[in-house]
């Protein structure tokens, strides 16, 4: 047993550390869009173990004023293809180290602090935060875990913690968050459903869970909801769950039957999406009566070959259908979302470009997702030596490093900045009056038909 598991009866300081991404980060709201639930977990762990927890937010801290948490600049990293000869600045974004220091002087002197890194290419900034939390408070065991150190060890190696942490800790995987270490938080995270039983190409769910599902029976988690509902500090619920459509009818259905019957007043939010495949009259139906206001469907790619190369259905019909079923039922505008990964090895600009006009012609602002190459993946064995990159750093999603000839960074840059969450009518773009090379050659394919899946057989 590690010192963190056996850990009771002490004081715990749990870290949000800063993170090290291009501007675009900020841009795609992933900067702060999220509470850290897995170090709100762990609150309740080791307050169950008899400890005093704290939490230290490197992203939300008081000290960051109301400017946001964007700071200076650490470095230029290459972006898009190695041909290309482009770099992006990659920011700081949270607490300095100077601003992290003394804040950490502030805390009452801990025994243990955790830090939690979940994106793989913040690795220098976690790298940075281990080593003023080292000299801040030397007498602390320090601790690093999440995504980072499970998918990537030999990433931290020669860091400052004490313990590189691989994996969940036992019994924290599916304990309520601590969320009155939050100021203000904007929602709450539920968990039913972790792991997932597919195994996607670009995915790392199987990795981070061994292979395994592990679900939770839905009154518990109906009953954790009224006890946080009866709490105040939030009425918005989020499921972050890995696949949370695992065995339907035994979990989702009697969770949203439960919230019907009951009809406690909370909203739910299934951020991660759905397939089109699994979207039926019976699901739809119960999402509504059960308050969730937004869908949000998955499509990872136009392409049929490369649905089969990354292991996903092919479903382009389905994801008609899935639409028109979701809009009979009222969900429209910026209730009803697609996602598409834009940035993906061997993809063209013309193939993005195609299904962006797909998607307005079904009436939805596409939810550009920005491709990240993920240690622990089918495709990170497949395309790692493609890539040429000194630090995962360099493999951040807004650095297009798959971009080629056929889809420059500079281009993907623009297309995210017209399209991404935006909407416009096809025949606006048809009707445009412009020399930009991006909408030029949207109307090409609209002249051509080529914005519809009969064109692309």
């Amino acid at each position: 047993m590690s010192r963190v598991e056996a850990f009771e009866d002490g004081r715990v300081l749990l870290l949000n550390p800063p993170m090290a991404d291009t501007i675009d980060a900020e841009r795609m709201d992933l900067i702060t869009c999220v509470e850290p639930f897995g170090l709100l977990r762990l609150g309740s762990h080791f307050r169950g173990r008899g400890c005093q927890v704290r939490l230290l937010d490197c992203l939300r801290h008081p000290a960051l004023g109301n400017e946001g948490p964007r700071r200076h600049v650490r470095r230029r990293a290459p972006c898009g293809g190695p041909d290309e000869g482009r770099q992006k600045e990659i920011h700081h974004f949270g607490l300095d180290r100077q601003q992290l220091a003394a804040a950490l002087a502030q805390e009452p002197a801990p025994d243990l602090i955790v830090v939690s890194a979940v994106f793989t290419w913040h690795v220098e900034a976690v790298r940075e935060a281990l080593a003023v939390c080292k000299a801040v408070h030397p007498g602390a065991h320090l601790v690093v875990g999440g995504n980072l150190p499970t998918l990537c060890p030999d990433a931290l190696e020669g860091c400052a913690a004490d313990e590189v942490y691989r994996g969940d800790l036992p019994g924290a995987a599916f304990l309520p968050t601590a969320l009155d270490l939050m100021e203000a938080p904007r929602s709450d995270h539920l968990r039913m459903i972790k792991g997932c039983p597919h195994r996607c190409s670009y995915c790392v769910t199987g990795c981070l869970n061994d292979g395994q599902v592990q679900a939770r029976p839905p009154e518990e988690v109906f009953a954790e909801l009224q006890q946080k509902l009866a709490l105040g500090q939030t009425r918005v619920f989020t499921f972050f769950d890995d696949y949370v459509m695992y065995k339907q009818r035994q979990y989702l259905d009697v969770l949203l039957d439960l919230v019907i019957q009951e009809q406690p007043g909370a909203i739910l939010q299934f951020p991660l999406g759905f397939s089109a495949h699994m979207i039926t009259e019976p699901l739809v139906r119960r999402m509504r009566e059960a308050g969730v206001e937004t869908m949000i469907l998955a499509l990872e790619t136009i392409s049929e070959q490369r649905s089969r190369d990354m292991q996903r259905p092919h479903h382009l019909d389905e994801l008609r259908r899935a639409v028109d079923l979701l809009k009979d039922h009222g969900y429209r505008g910026r209730d009803l979302r697609v996602f598409y990964l834009v940035g993906l090895p061997h993809q063209t600009l013309d193939e993005v470009l195609r299904a962006i006009l797909f998607l307005l012609d079904l009436g939805i602002s596409p939810s550009l997702t920005t491709y990240a190459l993920a240690p622990g993946s089918q495709d990170w064995e497949q395309h790692r030596r493609a890539v040429p990159h000194q630090t995962l750093g360099d493999l951040a999603p807004g650095l297009w490093r798959f971009a080629h000839a056929a889809m420059p960074s500079d281009a993907l840059d623009r297309v995210y900045a017209y399209f991404h969450e935006q909407y416009f009518p096809i025949e606006r773009i048809r009707a445009s009056s412009t020399d930009d090379a991006i909408i030029g050659a949207m109307q090409r394919l609209l002249r051509e038909g080529g914005h519809r899946p009969e064109a692309w057989k």
